[in-house]
């Protein structure tokens, strides 16, 4: 099941690969489903092996709400140092986007206010 409404006008899509400990492969098939229901979500497909390939809008939703949705229906995430040092890695760059998706531009290019 994949759902892709990737457009080039959405500088905020990411894709993040995200591991799977175990569980069957229906369950799979629901996280998939969820996440695809969701509508930040762009698509989710199995990659290979024990991972999911999730692509959404960050300006919207991070990837603690995505794993927040994986838990809900059960399918458990490779809890190991290397995901965990990757999953904070994301994190903040989903926040750097939400922060930067609701700036109102660059203050760098504007002179200070005279005092």
């Amino acid at each position: 099941m994949e759902k892709m409404n990737e457009s080039p006008e959405n500088p905020f899509a990411v894709t993040r690969k995200i591991p799977i400990a175990s569980g069957s492969s229906e369950t799979v098939k629901d996280a998939l489903h969820h996440l695809v229901e969701f509508e930040p979500v762009l698509g989710a497909s199995r990659s290979s092996g024990n991972w999911l390939k999730v692509t959404y809008d960050a300006s919207c939703i991070g990837i603690r709400d995505v794993e927040r949705m994986l838990d809900e229906v059960g399918a458990a995430r490779d809890e190991g140092v290397i995901w965990s040092i990757r999953s904070a890695w994301y994190a903040f760059l989903d926040g750097n986007a939400k922060s930067n998706a609701r700036s109102s531009g660059a203050c760098c290019n504007r002179p200070p206010p005279r005092a």
